[in-house]
């Protein structure tokens, strides 16, 4: 990778901390608010001011990393009119806006290679104001996907197990809740795994990588078809 590549990869990241998190954030917030629940407004969070939502650690992993997150929003799901539904929708909407921002890029990037000329000026790639839009929106593609996975995972903490735990058994409801601190500390450990696990094996095995890349794949698939439709 060229240094002005890697330039635009920074910068790409920069976007996403700036343009597309508060989008994330403001969605959540706004689903929230539909559900009863107005805290984040009354927090003056539904807003696309970036640095309402920038969390300085998780702003320095988005930048440095690829992957990372903003400030948590406040929410109070005692005030949502149906707290299952609510809670429900509130955490699918993060992970959903997310893969809705991914294929919004990968529709314009489509649309951009239904042009011939285009096509033959990335093949050369060449810098050029075309090479830095396509190569941006490939880099916000792909953190979105990815994000959007990490937030789904069933660990504690993430979207994805707040979506189950509204219909685990109470058994297992007990059992979390006796164990809160340990099961968490486990997560945490396992997610850490995941992360580094292709480090330390060399690439070999990377199931976090290989589960972005099948969901960055499903999505892609939605607007692939476009440039052998429309192109020239």
């Amino acid at each position: 990778m060229s240094g002005f590549e890697l330039f635009l990869k920074y910068f790409s990241r920069a976007l996403m901390i700036l343009l597309v998190m508060p989008v994330i954030n403001s969605v959540r917030g706004l689903v929230a608010k539909s559900q009863g629940d107005d805290t984040a407004e009354q927090a003056g969070r539904i807003t696309l001011n970036p640095f309402m939502h920038l969390d300085p650690i998780g702003s320095l992993a988005i930048l440095l990393c690829g992957f990372g997150w903003s400030k948590p929003m406040p929410f109070n799901v005692n005030r949502m009119k149906d707290m299952k539904k609510g809670i429900i929708l509130l955490s699918l909407s993060g992970p959903l806006t997310h893969f809705v921002s991914a294929i919004l890029c990968d529709l314009v990037m489509n649309i951009m290679l239904c042009s011939e000329n285009i096509r033959m000026k990335l093949a050369l790639s060449e810098i050029s104001p075309i090479f830095c839009i396509f190569f941006i929106l490939t880099i916000i593609s792909g953190i979105n996907v990815c994000l959007g996975v990490i937030n789904l995972l069933p660990l504690p903490g993430m979207d994805g197990f707040n979506v189950l735990y509204q219909f685990a058994p109470p058994k297992f409801l007990n059992w979390y809740h006796s164990n809160y601190r340990m099961i968490n500390q486990v997560s945490t450990i396992i997610l850490l795994a995941l992360f580094f696990m292709p480090s330390l094996t060399n690439g070999m095995i990377d199931p976090l990588g290989w589960l972005i890349d099948v969901v960055g794949g499903w999505l892609g698939m939605l607007t692939s078809w476009i440039p052998s439709k429309f192109g020239n």
